[in-house]
């Protein structure tokens, strides 16, 4: 699930289709978008990698 790297937090998802894997994605957009967050993401078919820093500190 999460794991600390490189000073960073990265997440790895995986759903049972590309369609469930992007209805997460739209759903992590749009909440990140209100916070004014933009996360580093990939997506490869049914698989979401999400890599988490900050530049306020």
């Amino acid at each position: 699930m999460w794991e600390e790297k490189d000073n960073r937090l990265i997440g790895t998802f995986e759903f049972i289709d590309f369609i469930h894997a992007f209805g997460f994605m739209t759903k992590i957009a749009l909440a990140a978008e209100k916070m004014n967050h933009h996360p580093n993401w990939t997506n490869v078919y049914n698989r979401v990698e999400i890599r988490l820093t900050t530049h306020d500190a």
